[in-house]
């Protein structure tokens, strides 16, 4: 299963169907029971603590995987809805962290092995330059990585009456989210032998969410007043 697919089912966290981007057939670290686990892996967040990272997390721990979260330490873990006060803090404990700025190549090299995971999820990248050091570490005879998994956006499509967007629509060099396209490019460019996947969500709905995308449609509701849905409903 794809990680947007693992995160969709957790805790009634909801994530609109992505365009999924697959490159050197990846296996992503999901099965399709949740109660079975075929392999256990070294995985590594990039991010993790702000929101869907947060339940990607908490599913690869669920699942029976080792997590180590990467990132600057600014934002603290914060239990899920539906988490238990013990299920959280097991859940702290069964995770490896560390700490350092993603942007400083150096530090990266010193910080991260790439022996040590099978699988990235980079959660946070928005420019080319924000994930190019992460996959070069990865992209060596050192690594033995079965996925690179890289969170883009819809935003990269050109705007368009017909929805959902399918792979094949055109995209737009100029959307304000070109740095995941970007991002995209320099990742297909690394060749065949770097395994990678993109997927490419729309809005992201939840609890936990830091942008507001619900609270329209909710105070409209609230308010009595009629819900517009945007085009033709579909």
């Amino acid at each position: 299963l794809l990680a947007a697919c693992a995160v969709e089912n957790a805790n009634g966290f909801l994530v609109p169907v992505p365009s999924f981007r697959q490159h050197a057939t990846p296996n992503i670290a999901m099965s399709s029971n949740r109660e079975s686990v075929l392999d256990r892996e070294n995985i590594l967040i990039i991010g993790g603590t702000r929101f869907s990272g947060s339940y990607l997390w908490k599913e690869l721990t669920d699942r029976g995987h080792d997590v180590t979260l990467f990132n600057r330490g600014k934002t603290p873990p914060r239990k899920l809805p539906g988490e238990s006060d013990e299920g959280f803090e097991q859940r702290k404990a069964q995770t490896k962290y560390i700490k350092g700025d993603r942007t400083n190549a150096h530090s990266l090299r010193d910080l991260i092995d790439p022996s040590l995971y099978s699988y990235v999820y980079d959660m946070n990248g928005r420019e080319a330059t924000d994930t190019a050091p992460l996959a070069d570490i990865f992209h060596s005879k050192h690594a033995h990585l079965k996925s690179f998994v890289y969170m883009s956006s819809a935003g990269v499509y050109l705007k368009s009456d017909e929805l959902p967007h399918l792979e094949t629509d055109a995209t737009d060099p100029k959307s304000r989210h070109k740095g995941k396209l970007q991002t995209e490019e320099y990742l297909r460019g690394l060749g065949p032998s770097f395994p990678w996947c993109s997927f490419r969500p729309t809005y992201i709905c939840g609890p936990g969410n830091y942008n507001p995308v619900e609270q329209f449609f909710l105070e409209r509701a609230d308010a009595g007043r009629p819900v517009c849905v945007p085009g033709h409903g579909a």
